[in-house]
């Protein structure tokens, strides 16, 4: 049986889950008969980094390692592949690359190390290239990739489509065996379900999206195969609260009509999610039936305060959209937040101005803002190609400097949690080269955005903590 190792690699982001791309991935390949074996060296509690990766190659002597690549991370991808080979030189196993950094630089992947690079979606490409693996054939009948031929030649093999067919693919959950519990949880609990996919896509262009492997055309999941799925995990785990992470959920209204009646209707338990999408796709009718399915909290993506940066921007969505988006779903009842981006390149502090102006104007209905969120430019968007060749931060992830991070303090600490906002690394990248007066604009916007978002955390603590009191007298009193 061909042996696979998947491996998140080491990150300085620590995480508290495994990630959903993961899942689906591994997922396909103990579908088809894979023996699989998966390193999450980025979770939370996994500290040896690459030596814990190279110590999994060695136990488990794979055929194949496959790593997820971000392009924010990417810089400590690279350092564990050194890493793998040096230690194993010759008799190092297949290195495939995959995931958003890999699709935007195939060849970048290959003359750093790997062997393979997957591009797009990659739960079909990694079945067929391992079964060619097992076979002896050679890599040009693999759709959607780029190689490293045997005489040192990279070769790109004919695109592949993006996946037509979810409900196909099988279920994430089929992968959560793998995952160690003592990576992301000191009680070595059931591991938490990565979130919910009812759909791969989005209609948008907005400049700094990055969302090249799952691409523009939306794509939806039965409503039946998502209930399926949530109550599998709810039998299996307990658990009752699911993050649904589309792109754009209710870009297609009639299925998400049809999804959110699917959702109240069958699912076997007091579900709650949450969901992400734009103002310009609810309406009062999207809203309420999302309430009415468990929604209790809706994420906005908006970005900027001033309409004629969102324009620049190429958000598809107005100030006035997103005013009335919020008053909607407040009236329904729901969790809002939103996020921004500050230092877009069309900025001034002018601009900035209007966006903290905005923000304090739907503060009332706003009850979590995105904790910092200055902009950074990802390969291959309108965002890095206008701008990195005149600023010169062209391939900027490769620098060792943009590799560092700096983790939140806990809410407790509200003096360090509030510098950690107010002073967000990546302003300190500088990718803009920012004036003072510009500077001095986004840090003021990021200390409102802080100190809202403190306040109602102090507010949702002090809540919680009267529920609890109020909860023991009833009980002493009993």
């Amino acid at each position: 049986m061909t042996r696979v190792l998947l491996v998140n690699p080491p990150s300085p982001e620590a995480l508290g889950a495994p990630l959903l791309g993961q899942q689906y991935v591994a997922a396909a390949l103990v579908a088809a008969g894979v023996e699989v074996r998966v390193v999450d060296a980025a979770a939370r509690f996994c500290h040896d980094g690459a030596a814990a990766v190279a110590e999994a190659v060695d136990a488990f002597a794979p055929d194949v390692v496959g790593v997820g690549l971000f392009t924010r991370w990417v810089w400590h991808a690279y350092r564990m592949v050194d890493v793998l080979r040096t230690r194993f030189g010759r008799a190092s196993p297949l290195l495939v690359a995959g995931g958003a950094h890999a699709t935007v630089r195939p060849e970048e992947t290959l003359a750093r190390g790997f062997d393979v690079a997957v591009v797009g979606e990659a739960e079909e490409t990694i079945v067929e290239l391992v079964e060619h693996v097992r076979a002896g054939r050679p890599f040009d009948g693999v759709a959607g990739i780029r190689y490293r031929a045997p005489d040192g030649t990279v070769r790109a093999t004919a695109p592949r489509g993006f996946v037509a067919d979810l409900d196909a693919l099988p279920l994430p959950q089929l992968a959560q065996p793998l995952y160690d519990t003592r990576w992301y949880s000191t009680t070595a609990r059931e591991i938490i379900p990565g979130g919910m996919l009812a759909s791969r896509g989005c209609p948008a262009r907005c400049t700094f999206c990055a969302n090249y492997v799952t691409g523009r055309g939306f794509r939806y999941r039965a409503p039946a195969r998502v209930v399926a799925e949530l109550n599998a995990y709810h039998r299996r785990t307990g658990a009752v609260f699911f993050p649904f992470w589309d792109d754009a959920l209710t870009a297609n209204r009639p299925h998400l009509l049809r999804l959110c009646d699917a959702l109240a209707r069958d699912v076997e338990f007091p579900l709650a999610w949450s969901a992400i999408t734009r103002a310009s796709m609810v309406t009062p009718e999207v809203l309420r039936a999302m309430r009415r399915a468990g929604c209790v909290s809706v994420n906005f993506g908006v970005e900027s305060g001033d309409d004629a940066i969102l324009k620049a921007i190429r958000k598809g969505i107005t100030t006035a959209s997103v005013e009335r988006a919020l008053a909607w779903a407040k009236a329904e009842g729901l969790h809002t937040a939103c996020n921004f981006m500050l230092g877009f390149p069309e900025e001034t502090p002018a601009h900035v101005e209007r966006t903290l102006a905005f923000m304090r104007r739907i503060a009332s209905r706003v009850d979590t803002f995105s904790t910092l969120g200055v902009v950074v430019p990802f390969p291959a968007t309108p965002l890095y190609e206008a701008h990195h060749a005149r600023f010169g931060f062209t391939d900027w992830w490769l620098d060792a400097r943009y590799a560092r991070y700096d983790p939140p303090p806990p809410v407790t600490d509200a003096a360090r949690w509030r510098r950690h906002y107010v002073d967000d690394a990546a302003l300190d990248l500088d990718f803009f080269r920012y004036s003072d007066a510009m500077r001095a604009a986004i840090r003021a916007a990021l200390r409102f955005k802080g100190e809202h978002n403190l306040r109602r955390s102090r507010r949702a603590s002090g809540a919680s903590q009267r529920a609890a009191t109020s909860f023991r007298r009833v009980h002493e009193c009993a």
